[in-house]
């Protein structure tokens, strides 16, 4: 692998006598051992850390010392390997249907022999991450990191019940790549800092201006033309649409197959909630929480949210969105999306490709801008991705926390960090004469970019951080230029971020205890109204006896306690 290891930093010594001074001091047998480690760095590495030691692995000058609970072994202050001895740390990740086997990834692999540390995975699937993780965490069988999959009440919880163990004094010590981004970006620094002061963990940040919002609407372009049609610009239009792609036979088959609104319930970027916006609903997903004028509010209680149901309903009644739409997993989703014969009218998604299964197909679709609503609302939910908090968690079972954290360190310099991120050099990626850095175009055996780069590196799943500085050497993908396209065109009607509520908050230990007993009622209450209403109607009728209920069950003090976070948060 081509420079996975940054470029650029001065070697103070020729390589023939830093060669010769370091089979000196660390004796013949453990360089010949080390050596194929030291081969594949030294080209781009000074190795500043490694001075002499004494006979027992011990400092000698200050730079080297015995790594924690690893009798005999060391760990080195900068360059490269990492640790004298080879260690394994024992990595929980949650695989996602882009990854291949993280255990043969050419990136870890190639990190892991200049490196000196191993990771042994437990690669779980989405779909059974969220129980492994409960039961990892109930019978102290833990990893000795998390690498994505634990939400912002694990990091609290298991925080403040040491099960994770707070990372600032690592950082400060072992990490300064990323202390230079938290000091340049103090909201990355927010983001990863939990109530009672710690970090946790830490977050994958990508400084994008298009990942201030999730999806997109699609359509099919092809059969908008087939059937004369425009791209819709308000609610109505749309319906109309649907009905025309349901009824008139757009791919051409003569059979009944098209399915004019696909929607995954369970799916954050491909459910039908982005069109309630177009209704005056601020956040139709996630927590459901926006905020007006400094206060908290609840958008399921909202006459706004109210009109977003009976539209849906009207679509579900007429079959113009997918009947599957409540009962489908991922899988089924994506397999119909792929189908050869195309199937999908309009669907939502943070692209497309993925859904459809190539980045050809999705270009016969257009991105349709916010809808404007019956009362003349229009914008788009905004949810800013530039960061993914609690990608990264060290456990109290870790034997090598300041190893595991220069590791990491590691990840984040530049070269090292686009490799993870975007595929090896040469394979994958390119770094062109003016500097740039350049995804390869994706090969003819392959469809859909993520999944062709998800075989050889983690993606986003592990704690990258991109500044701004990084991502102006980088040139768009296609696949990120279309992104791009589409956030030009929903930029002006994108939530003001005071109308917010911050995706990066944790609550505090009492406030998730509450929360949690709240939430077992309220939202599986919610959720499950939600769904009796856009599939058999009646919303009208038993809409005040829904709100009733909600209030009896603690909806204000739900808001309370949101609203006591939000305010703490905007003091921090």
């Amino acid at each position: 692998m081509r420079r996975l290891i940054p470029e650029g930093r001065m070697v103070r010594m020729s390589w023939v006598k830093r060669m010769t001074r370091m089979k000196r001091v660390m004796g013949t047998k453990t360089f010949l051992l080390l050596g194929g480690a030291m081969v594949a760095a030294a080209a781009w590495v000074g190795y500043e850390g490694f001075e002499e030691r004494t006979d027992d692995g011990t400092a000698g000058s200050g730079k080297y010392s015995a790594a924690q609970g690893v009798p005999g072994s060391g760990l080195y202050a900068s360059g490269l390997p990492i640790v004298g001895e080879p260690i394994t740390l024992r990595a929980a990740v949650r695989k996602t249907v882009t990854h291949g086997d993280f255990s043969r990834m050419q990136t870890f692999n190639d990190l892991e022999r200049a490196t000196n540390i191993k990771f042994e995975w437990d690669q779980i699937p989405s779909e059974t991450y969220t129980e492994k993780k409960k039961w990892m965490f109930l019978n102290n069988e833990l990893p000795d990191v998390f690498f994505s999959g634990l939400t912002s009440s694990d990091v609290v919880r298991y925080g403040s019940q040491g099960l994770l163990i707070p990372l600032e004094d690592l950082i400060d010590k072992y990490a300064p790549n990323i202390k230079k981004v938290f000091d340049a970006y103090p909201e990355a620094r927010k983001a990863s800092t939990t109530p009672d002061g710690h970090i946790y963990s830490l977050s994958f940040m990508e400084a994008n201006d298009y990942m201030v919002y999730r999806n997109h609407l699609a359509i099919n372009r092809e059969w908008l033309d087939k059937l004369g049609l425009e791209v819709p610009e308000t609610t109505d239009e749309l319906y109309r649409v649907l009905q025309a792609f349901k009824e008139r036979d757009p791919n051409g088959n003569g059979k009944r197959d098209e399915i004019p609104l696909a929607s995954l319930y369970g799916g954050i970027n491909q459910n039908f909630h982005a069109l309630f916006n177009a209704f005056g609903v601020r956040n139709p997903d996630g927590n459901k929480l926006a905020v007006k004028d400094n206060h908290v509010r609840y958008e399921p209680v909202q006459p706004e949210y109210k009109e977003a149901i009976k539209y849906i309903h009207k679509l579900y009644a007429e079959q113009l969105i997918d009947p599957e739409t409540f009962t489908q997993d991922a899988k089924r989703f994506m397999a119909k999306g792929g189908a050869p014969e195309i199937v999908y009218g309009a669907f939502t998604a943070f692209l497309g490709n993925v859904e459809l299964g190539s980045l050809e197909r999705l270009k016969r679709y257009a991105f349709v801008p916010p809808l404007t609503g019956p009362n003349g609302d229009r914008t788009w939910r905004r949810q800013d991705n530039r960061i993914t908090p609690n990608t990264f968690s060290i456990t109290s079972a870790n034997k090598y926390p300041e190893a595991t954290m220069r590791l990491i360190d590691a990840m984040n310099e530049e070269d090292t960090a686009f490799q993870l991120w975007r595929g090896p050099f040469g394979s994958h990626i390119r770094k062109e004469a003016d500097g740039k850095i350049r995804q390869n175009p994706l090969p003819a055996r392959e469809t859909v970019l993520e999944a062709w780069i998800g075989e050889a590196a983690p993606y986003n799943s592990v704690p990258l951080y991109f500044t701004k500085s990084m991502m102006d050497n980088y040139v768009l993908d296609e696949t990120s230029g279309m992104r791009n396209e589409a956030y030009k065109l929903y930029k002006p009607y994108i939530v003001p971020e005071e109308e917010t509520y911050p995706q990066y908050l944790y609550y505090t230990v009492e406030q998730l205890q509450q929360l949690k007993v709240l939430d077992v009622d309220i939202q599986s209450y919610q959720s499950e109204m939600e769904a009796k209403w856009i599939v058999e109607g009646g919303i009208d009728e038993e809409w005040e006896r829904y709100i009733a209920e909600l209030h009896k069950m603690g909806l204000a003090d739900k808001i309370r306690i949101h609203q006591d976070a939000y305010d703490a948060y905007r003091q921090f």
